[in-house]
Protein backbone atom coordinates (compact mmCIF):
# COMPACT_ATOMS: atom_id res chain seq x y z
CA UNK A 1 0.00 0.00 0.00
CA UNK A 2 2.68 2.25 0.98
CA UNK A 3 4.34 1.93 -2.32
CA UNK A 4 1.50 2.30 -4.39
CA UNK A 5 1.30 5.25 -2.96
CA UNK A 6 4.88 6.69 -3.13
CA UNK A 7 4.62 5.74 -6.82
CA UNK A 8 1.33 7.43 -6.94
CA UNK A 9 2.90 10.66 -5.87
CA UNK A 10 6.14 9.88 -7.52
CA UNK A 11 4.20 9.78 -11.17
CA UNK A 12 2.22 13.33 -9.90
CA UNK A 13 5.00 14.86 -9.16
CA UNK A 14 6.99 13.97 -12.36
CA UNK A 15 3.91 14.99 -14.66
CA UNK A 16 1.85 17.85 -13.22
CA UNK A 17 4.46 20.30 -12.83
CA UNK A 18 5.54 20.09 -16.57
CA UNK A 19 1.77 20.05 -17.60
CA UNK A 20 1.27 23.10 -15.74
CA UNK A 21 4.88 24.91 -17.01
CA UNK A 22 3.66 24.24 -20.72
CA UNK A 23 -0.10 25.24 -20.05
CA UNK A 24 1.00 28.32 -18.61
CA UNK A 25 3.74 29.06 -21.03
CA UNK A 26 3.04 27.53 -24.83
CA UNK A 27 -0.54 26.15 -25.48
CA UNK A 28 -3.44 26.13 -23.51
CA UNK A 29 -7.46 25.86 -24.04
CA UNK A 30 -9.66 28.47 -23.65
CA UNK A 31 -13.63 28.81 -24.11
CA UNK A 32 -15.32 31.19 -26.14
CA UNK A 33 -18.25 33.28 -23.98
CA UNK A 34 -21.10 35.21 -25.82
CA UNK A 35 -21.51 35.49 -29.52
CA UNK A 36 -19.06 38.73 -30.76
CA UNK A 37 -17.39 36.42 -33.15
CA UNK A 38 -20.03 34.59 -35.08
CA UNK A 39 -19.37 33.04 -37.63
CA UNK A 40 -16.09 32.07 -36.74
CA UNK A 41 -16.77 31.46 -33.39
CA UNK A 42 -19.46 30.36 -31.11
CA UNK A 43 -20.43 30.97 -27.54
CA UNK A 44 -19.23 27.47 -26.36
CA UNK A 45 -16.44 26.69 -28.51
CA UNK A 46 -13.16 25.79 -27.00
CA UNK A 47 -10.39 26.89 -29.14
CA UNK A 48 -6.12 25.91 -28.72
CA UNK A 49 -3.88 29.08 -27.59
CA UNK A 50 -0.59 29.48 -28.54
CA UNK A 51 1.12 31.48 -25.82
CA UNK A 52 4.77 32.00 -27.51
CA UNK A 53 6.84 32.12 -29.90
CA UNK A 54 10.59 30.60 -29.51
CA UNK A 55 12.91 31.74 -32.41
CA UNK A 56 16.87 30.94 -33.23
CA UNK A 57 18.86 33.51 -31.52
CA UNK A 58 20.46 33.75 -34.63
CA UNK A 59 17.30 35.43 -36.24
CA UNK A 60 15.97 37.24 -33.67
CA UNK A 61 19.43 38.86 -33.52
CA UNK A 62 18.44 39.73 -37.15
CA UNK A 63 15.23 41.31 -36.46
CA UNK A 64 16.58 43.25 -33.77
CA UNK A 65 19.04 44.70 -35.99
CA UNK A 66 16.40 45.72 -38.38
CA UNK A 67 14.28 47.62 -36.00
CA UNK A 68 14.20 51.17 -36.21
CA UNK A 69 12.17 53.59 -33.78
CA UNK A 70 9.77 55.02 -36.08
CA UNK A 71 6.33 53.37 -36.20
CA UNK A 72 5.15 55.66 -39.13
CA UNK A 73 3.70 54.69 -42.18
CA UNK A 74 1.17 52.53 -43.18
CA UNK A 75 2.53 49.79 -45.21
CA UNK A 76 4.00 47.34 -42.50
CA UNK A 77 5.81 43.91 -43.75
CA UNK A 78 6.13 41.05 -41.03
CA UNK A 79 9.81 41.63 -40.86
CA UNK A 80 9.49 45.11 -39.63
CA UNK A 81 6.75 44.39 -37.22
CA UNK A 82 8.54 41.74 -35.47
CA UNK A 83 12.17 44.08 -35.31
CA UNK A 84 10.11 46.71 -34.02
CA UNK A 85 8.57 44.40 -31.26
CA UNK A 86 12.16 43.52 -30.82
CA UNK A 87 12.40 46.87 -29.48
CA UNK A 88 9.68 47.74 -27.59
CA UNK A 89 10.46 46.77 -23.83
CA UNK A 90 8.40 43.43 -24.47
CA UNK A 91 8.47 40.49 -21.99
CA UNK A 92 11.06 37.71 -23.36
CA UNK A 93 11.23 34.80 -21.17
CA UNK A 94 14.28 32.67 -20.35
CA UNK A 95 16.62 32.10 -23.31
CA UNK A 96 16.54 28.42 -24.50
CA UNK A 97 19.49 26.62 -25.44
CA UNK A 98 20.39 28.24 -29.17
CA UNK A 99 16.77 29.78 -28.79
CA UNK A 100 15.19 33.12 -28.13
CA UNK A 101 11.44 32.65 -26.06
CA UNK A 102 9.00 35.33 -26.67
CA UNK A 103 6.15 35.70 -24.45
CA UNK A 104 3.50 37.11 -25.21
CA UNK A 105 3.52 35.56 -29.22
CA UNK A 106 4.61 38.33 -31.80
CA UNK A 107 1.23 39.54 -34.12
CA UNK A 108 2.90 40.46 -37.18
CA UNK A 109 -0.40 40.69 -39.24
CA UNK A 110 -3.87 41.94 -39.31
CA UNK A 111 -6.74 39.04 -39.39
CA UNK A 112 -5.67 37.23 -36.45
CA UNK A 113 -8.03 36.20 -33.83
CA UNK A 114 -6.39 36.57 -30.54
CA UNK A 115 -7.17 36.51 -26.47
CA UNK A 116 -6.39 38.75 -24.15
CA UNK A 117 -6.79 40.27 -20.87
CA UNK A 118 -9.84 42.62 -20.17
CA UNK A 119 -9.36 45.88 -20.49
CA UNK A 120 -12.79 46.60 -19.20
CA UNK A 121 -12.37 43.85 -16.80
CA UNK A 122 -13.67 46.21 -13.71
CA UNK A 123 -16.75 46.65 -15.48
CA UNK A 124 -17.52 43.37 -16.45
CA UNK A 125 -16.43 41.13 -13.98
CA UNK A 126 -17.27 37.87 -14.68
CA UNK A 127 -15.17 37.92 -18.11
CA UNK A 128 -11.45 37.69 -17.34
CA UNK A 129 -10.32 37.77 -21.04
CA UNK A 130 -11.10 38.35 -24.47
CA UNK A 131 -11.56 36.51 -27.80
CA UNK A 132 -11.40 39.46 -30.63
CA UNK A 133 -9.76 40.05 -34.43
CA UNK A 134 -6.46 41.97 -35.44
CA UNK A 135 -8.34 44.79 -37.39
CA UNK A 136 -4.80 47.29 -37.21
CA UNK A 137 -1.61 46.62 -35.64
CA UNK A 138 0.91 49.53 -34.02
CA UNK A 139 1.50 52.49 -36.43
CA UNK A 140 -1.06 51.46 -38.69
CA UNK A 141 -4.34 53.38 -39.77
CA UNK A 142 -7.35 51.66 -39.71
CA UNK A 143 -11.41 52.43 -39.80
CA UNK A 144 -13.67 51.17 -37.17
CA UNK A 145 -16.55 48.81 -39.20
CA UNK A 146 -19.39 50.68 -37.68
CA UNK A 147 -17.78 54.41 -38.60
CA UNK A 148 -16.62 55.38 -42.19
CA UNK A 149 -15.69 58.77 -41.49
CA UNK A 150 -13.16 58.24 -38.87
CA UNK A 151 -9.65 56.55 -38.99
CA UNK A 152 -7.81 55.44 -36.07
CA UNK A 153 -3.95 55.28 -35.58
CA UNK A 154 -3.12 52.61 -33.31
CA UNK A 155 -0.05 53.45 -31.02
CA UNK A 156 2.97 51.37 -31.26
CA UNK A 157 3.18 48.12 -29.58
CA UNK A 158 -0.95 47.85 -29.29
CA UNK A 159 -3.33 45.69 -31.55
CA UNK A 160 -6.94 47.88 -32.73
CA UNK A 161 -9.29 44.62 -31.82
CA UNK A 162 -12.74 43.98 -33.54
CA UNK A 163 -15.49 41.19 -32.87
CA UNK A 164 -16.57 39.55 -36.51
CA UNK A 165 -20.35 40.27 -35.32
CA UNK A 166 -19.72 43.80 -34.78
CA UNK A 167 -23.33 44.67 -33.27
CA UNK A 168 -22.67 42.06 -30.65
CA UNK A 169 -19.33 43.55 -29.49
CA UNK A 170 -17.17 44.87 -27.02
CA UNK A 171 -14.00 45.98 -28.64
CA UNK A 172 -11.54 48.78 -29.28
CA UNK A 173 -14.31 50.73 -30.63
CA UNK A 174 -15.23 51.02 -26.68
CA UNK A 175 -11.94 50.74 -24.89
CA UNK A 176 -9.58 51.90 -27.37
CA UNK A 177 -6.51 49.78 -28.67
CA UNK A 178 -4.64 47.18 -26.87
CA UNK A 179 -1.49 46.81 -26.00
CA UNK A 180 0.53 43.81 -26.87
CA UNK A 181 1.38 43.12 -23.26
CA UNK A 182 -1.91 42.07 -22.26
CA UNK A 183 -2.37 39.84 -24.74
CA UNK A 184 -2.16 36.34 -24.15
CA UNK A 185 -2.09 34.39 -27.36
CA UNK A 186 -3.33 33.38 -30.52
CA UNK A 187 -6.01 31.11 -31.01
CA UNK A 188 -5.10 28.77 -34.04
CA UNK A 189 -7.82 25.80 -33.65
CA UNK A 190 -11.24 24.76 -32.32
CA UNK A 191 -11.43 21.54 -31.05
CA UNK A 192 -14.91 21.45 -29.20
CA UNK A 193 -17.29 20.42 -29.81
CA UNK A 194 -16.38 17.43 -32.58
CA UNK A 195 -18.34 18.86 -35.25
CA UNK A 196 -16.68 22.13 -35.13
CA UNK A 197 -13.12 20.62 -35.05
CA UNK A 198 -10.94 22.96 -37.46
CA UNK A 199 -7.95 25.27 -37.91
CA UNK A 200 -8.81 28.65 -37.08
CA UNK A 201 -7.26 30.97 -40.23
CA UNK A 202 -6.79 34.63 -40.18
CA UNK A 203 -9.24 36.99 -42.19
CA UNK A 204 -7.83 37.47 -45.48
CA UNK A 205 -7.23 41.06 -46.32
CA UNK A 206 -10.53 42.26 -48.54
CA UNK A 207 -12.44 38.92 -47.47
CA UNK A 208 -15.95 39.48 -46.15
CA UNK A 209 -16.22 36.51 -43.71
CA UNK A 210 -13.90 35.35 -41.48
CA UNK A 211 -12.33 32.01 -42.52
CA UNK A 212 -12.29 28.35 -40.51
CA UNK A 213 -10.76 25.20 -42.15
CA UNK A 214 -12.90 21.90 -42.41
CA UNK A 215 -15.80 23.86 -39.89
CA UNK A 216 -19.21 22.54 -40.29
CA UNK A 217 -21.56 25.34 -38.67
CA UNK A 218 -23.85 23.64 -36.12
Amino acid sequence: MITTLRNYLMGVALTVPPAIYFKDNFYSLYRVEGDSMEPALYDGDVMLVRKSDVFPDATWRRWMSMATVSEDGEDRNPMKVMALDAQSGRPIGERLTGYTYLKPPTIHKSGSVVVFHAPDAEKYPSREYRVKRVIGLGGQICRACDNFHSLERVPAFSLWVEGDNSTRSVDSRNYGAVCKNNVIGIAEQIIWPPYRWGRILPQSEGSQQPQTQHQISP
